[in-house]
């Protein structure tokens, strides 16, 4: 029989209480002896089918995610985004907000990493769009001299410095802000 590592001992007890399967058939899953099962879930205070429950209450959200997801494509676009806005003025309220943008963002990071190509980047960039349009306020009109252009394009060359190249978080961020070069936001 083999020894299983840490990561191994933590499938194997999510296993147990995440899907509720038997000991018997963990054991059997992770080829060691059910008595090593045993005593390692007698130990850790292991529960059957203790997380099922949660696992059926994500289920039933992702589907009446999925449905809202349906009725929102069915509006017209002015309405999508008036009701993302609404959306996200509530979360916001609510503290929530700030909680989803760090959970996207991992998500973000992750498929970042997981990506081989510019075709890949294109696509989260494609992706984030289309999940959280970008909410901007309409352009406020301004009125500039000459001479503030100047002042203005002075200031700018006086400190211009190359940007430093982007680090792999530095891109996805830029990804979720819809920020990239050639992005149309």
């Amino acid at each position: 029989m083999a020894r299983l590592t840490a990561e191994q001992w933590e499938q194997a007890r999510a296993e147990y209480e995440v899907r509720g399967v038997s000991l018997g058939d963990v054991a059997k899953r992770f080829c060691v002896a059910t008595s090593s099962v045993s005593r390692r879930a007698r130990a850790e205070g292991w529960t059957q089918g203790r997380l099922q429950d949660l696992a059926e209450r994500k289920v039933a959200a992702v589907k009446e995610m999925a449905e809202v997801e349906t009725q929102t494509q069915d509006l017209p676009v002015r309405f999508q985004h008036t009701l993302q806005s609404v959306v996200q003025e509530r979360l916001q309220a609510e503290g929530l907000l700030a909680s989803l943008d760090v959970a996207l963002a991992a998500k973000a990071i992750t498929l970042a990493h997981q990506a081989t190509s510019a075709a890949d980047i294109e696509t989260l960039s494609r992706a984030r769009k289309n999940l959280a349009p970008a909410q901007q306020a309409p352009a406020q009109q301004t009125t500039v001299t000459v001479n503030q252009q100047a002042q203005a394009g002075a200031a700018a060359e006086a400190v211009s410095v190359p940007p430093a190249p982007p680090t792999p978080e530095g891109a996805v961020r830029a990804v979720l802000r819809g920020a990239l070069e050639g992005d149309d936001v």
